[in-house]
């Protein structure tokens, strides 16, 4: 554990530097979801409740960040130090990576039964150059991350064979926990638990524990999903489950012309926005998916290539934490010469993550799905499987949308790390 926990401080380190060199409160040159984000969070801290940036009702983005931005912004208000904003969060969100990367190491070390696997794992979140980034960011991905990781590990711990009734029971309460507070920063985090059951029945874990996970996760996420459609019901005049963008996310994606990636289309234009109103916004949410539902009942012999086309575009490049840093567009950080470097830097790292998350990927292969099968490490192959292709293909490709998926991508780098690691000193000692 004193190893696991001096990764963690080491992640949170180069984190808090980052924000020390170069945070900065989101500038305002165009409207994008950094802008929007420190909008809503200021005011929720003003006691105006969720509000949009043109002062109606809203939920259009899920209100897991906004509020965690406007609890922040509250604190730092009633101390008097809201010229702190930038580095407060800067470095908060740096200590949600060390519980990351903690998270991580363990959920690694759990589902291989290697101490040095579990290091490896948590060495590569902490080092990770794009998601050293992440921390500067006005972006949802540090919270979602840091909760999906901590479900991870609780899902991995419950699958053991080795948990009795009482550890599977504090784990799986932990896991469901988890899991309900990341929906309500991204829902799509649902789509992988029925998988993790069937998985669990699957590999003889029981049907009465994967049916306990499914209905602690329902419990969760009803907790805390019922109140905030209450919540819509009134200020919207609709009870949305958690937020309005998806009908926006799914005709980006699937409308004629679809290339994969982000783009604004007119197909998509509905003759309202947000602008309009929370009533609008609600219309724009249903007409914007019926679009694209029947697009993609027009046109499905087209949706094999562009799911390739999606995946390329969130696989392509690993700057997305740079520019999120960066307002996309709004302001510049680095001076041409550091910026080249950086780049280089963070291509590097990319490489080598993938390439050994690739070979991690292959030698836990026999563990998870061959005889004797095991479930915690099947469990993180559904996982990976769900947030690296599913969510990406259902909606467009983005490079951003690879992140949520960095604590799966980092526990089977960290397999394959290690097995090189463990290869090269044999041969030395040879």
């Amino acid at each position: 554990m004193r190893a696991v926990l001096l990764v963690a401080l080491v992640a949170v380190v180069v984190r808090v530097a980052w924000v020390l060199l170069f945070a900065e409160i989101p500038g305002r040159g165009i409207i994008s979801d950094p802008v929007l984000y420190h909008a809503y969070g200021l005011r929720l801290a003003d006691g105006q409740g969720y509000l949009s940036f043109w002062g109606y009702p809203t939920s259009y983005y899920p209100p897991g960040y906004p509020f965690f931005l406007g609890g922040l912004y509250k604190v730092l208000y009633s101390l008097g130090a809201e010229y702190w904003i930038a580095g407060v969060v800067g470095i908060v969100q740096a200590f949600l990576w060390g519980v990351t990367t903690a998270a991580v190491a363990l959920s690694a070390r759990w589902a291989f039964r290697s101490a040095g696997v579990g290091l490896a794992a948590g060495a590569v979140i902490a080092l990770w150059p794009n998601l050293i980034t992440y921390a500067g960011a006005w972006l949802s991905e540090s919270l979602f991350v840091c909760l999906f990781s901590v479900a991870i590990a609780a899902l991995v711990y419950a699958a053991r064979s080795t948990a009795g009734t009482r550890s599977f029971v504090m784990a799986t309460v932990i896991a469901a926990a988890a899991i309900a507070a990341a929906t309500m920063v991204r829902p799509q985090v649902l789509l992988g638990i029925p998988l993790v059951a069937v998985v669990w029945w699957w590999a003889g874990v029981g049907w009465r524990r994967a049916a306990a996970l499914l209905a602690a996760v329902a419990v969760a996420v009803a907790a805390v999903a019922v109140p905030w459609a209450l919540r819509n019901d009134a200020a919207l005049g609709s009870p949305v489950f958690v937020s309005t963008n998806g009908g926006d996310n799914l005709c980006i994606g699937f409308h004629p012309g679809a290339r994969g990636g982000f783009a604004v289309n007119e197909y998509c234009e509905t003759g309202e926005g947000r602008i309009d109103g929370p009533a609008a916004e609600v219309r724009r949410n249903h007409d914007a998916r019926q679009l694209a539902i029947e697009h993609i009942l027009d046109e499905p012999l087209s949706l094999p290539w562009l799911s390739v086309r999606k995946l390329f575009w969130t696989y392509r490049t690993d700057d997305d934490g740079l520019r999120g840093n960066e307002s996309y567009g709004s302001e510049g950080l680095m001076a041409a010469p550091w910026r080249t470097v950086w780049m280089t830097v963070t291509a590097v790292g990319y490489a080598l993550v993938m390439a050994a998350f690739i070979y991690g990927v292959v030698l836990g292969w026999d563990r998870a799905w061959r005889r004797p099968r095991d479930a915690a490490a099947a469990s993180l192959y559904v996982l990976t499987l769900v947030g690296a292709v599913v969510v990406p293909v259902m909606f467009f490709g983005d490079p951003r949308f690879k992140v949520a998926t960095a604590p799966l991508f980092a526990i089977f780098a960290g397999l394959g790390m290690a097995r090189v690691w463990s290869r090269t000193r044999g041969r030395a000692h040879a």
